[in-house]
């Protein structure tokens, strides 16, 4: 495990989210290396405007400039919705700081948004006596999904909150740069195969009593007995797949990929999908498989201190299974936050058709965002009620 470029390729995959509570599946990264941040502020606001797909675009876009920075080297990264979280070695550091100012200007120029975006020495938080664990879920031969522990990532998002200067990428006459190739985001809405797709967050608080992968391991298997095994439950299915013909929904693409939303632009776009569309449906090539290749490898469950999942399931499922976590949760053991809604929303990051890719699932209409506003709430509450009974 000592050559850098190769530490996340190097660790030997699990295969089912549950054995993320094993601590024998996870590899301190190296010293040296860095965290990438990125948060889309006001997040919130923007989801009430009904700009989710946006904020979606924005932060799988800031994951496909690390991935093209770090090129065929394999970084670990996560997804968080309204933002990311990537890992990566002290030689991507000068591109990675001119992509992260492309990505800025990605985002405030096309969607009108704000990028908070910081890199961090793995160092500081080391320093700081936690630690940045990672271990690889192997979802697919295509996608191998990072899995973080030891409370060093949230410790990393605190420090650039609280002193965003010191971290943003500095000043530079390089010309920003960010290279998006790979983004993709040409499929409509999925519609849950049920009543409905919860999105899905949770975190164990540290006690003296139980350890928070005890907390996380009952979670885990509250939820296989609620809604059955992860390919029950999943979120993207090849039935309820659909691509999107809509000029408006390729214009998302178009403002990542080149900024170009020409009519010509659209148009070859909406030509291409129409291709793509026709070689599905009548099973030419390998095309016939692409849908059941990229369910694959989604990204519907996954663990970076925090459980994130997208589900799709009934009502009465949802009802048992927030009647649990309220019960865990009174019992001081976790804090959670769920959204429900009718759909999930993909974005896509695909460099080989049948080989690399990564699908990004949220729900839509707010996912991720809001489930952690219901989390924080939660936590908010908790430390008011420490502060009271210290008075």
């Amino acid at each position: 495990m000592t050559d850098h470029l190769s530490f996340f390729q190097s660790i030997p995959p699990i295969h089912n989210i549950s054995e993320i509570t094993n601590i024998e599946h996870y590899y301190d990264v190296p010293a040296d290396w860095h965290i990438v941040i990125t948060d889309v502020r006001s997040s919130t606001k923007a989801i009430e405007e009904g700009r989710y797909r946006d904020v979606n675009s924005v932060a799988a876009a800031s994951i496909t400039a690390m991935l093209n920075v770090a090129k065929d080297v394999d970084i670990p990264f996560v997804f968080g919705g309204d933002g990311a979280t990537v890992l990566i070695p002290p030689v991507f550091i000068p591109d990675a700081q001119r992509a992260l100012r492309g990505t800025q200007i990605l985002a405030r120029e096309q969607f009108n948004l704000d990028l908070r975006t910081g890199i961090i020495p793995v160092r500081e938080v080391l320093e700081a006596k936690l630690r940045i664990r990672v271990a690889r879920l192997k979802v697919s031969n295509n996608f191998q999904q990072a899995i973080f522990s030891g409370g060093g990532l949230a410790y990393a998002e605190q420090l650039l909150k609280s002193n965003p200067d010191k971290y943003a990428p500095p000043p530079s006459d390089d010309t920003p740069f960010a290279d998006f190739h790979g983004f993709e985001c040409r499929w409509q809405e999925i519609p849950s195969m049920y009543d409905e797709n919860v999105t899905l967050m949770v975190m164990a608080l540290v006690t003296g009593t139980i350890p928070s992968n005890t907390v996380y391991s009952d979670v885990l298997a509250k939820i296989d007995q609620l809604y059955g095994n992860s390919a029950s439950r999943a979120p993207i299915t090849v039935k309820n797949l659909r691509l999107a013909f809509n000029p408006n929904k390729l214009k998302t693409e178009a403002k990542v990929r080149s900024g170009d939303t020409s009519w010509r632009t659209l148009r070859q776009m909406w030509i291409n999908s129409l291709k793509a569309w026709f070689a599905m449906r009548f099973k030419i090539g390998r095309w016939g498989d692409y849908k059941s290749i990229l369910v694959d490898s989604t990204d519907s469950e996954k663990f970076d201190d925090t459980l994130r999942m997208v589900m799709s399931g009934r009502v009465s499922q949802r009802e048992q299974l927030r009647a649990y976590l309220e019960e865990q949760r009174q019992a001081g053991r976790l804090v959670y936050g769920m959204h429900i809604s009718r759909h999930a929303l993909m974005t896509c990051v695909v460099f080989d058709y049948f080989g690399r890719q990564v699908h990004f699932v949220d729900g839509a209409r707010g996912g991720y965002a809001l489930a952690a506003r219901e989390m924080k709430q939660q936590l908010a509450e908790l430390q008011k009620g420490e502060m009271t009974q210290i008075d």
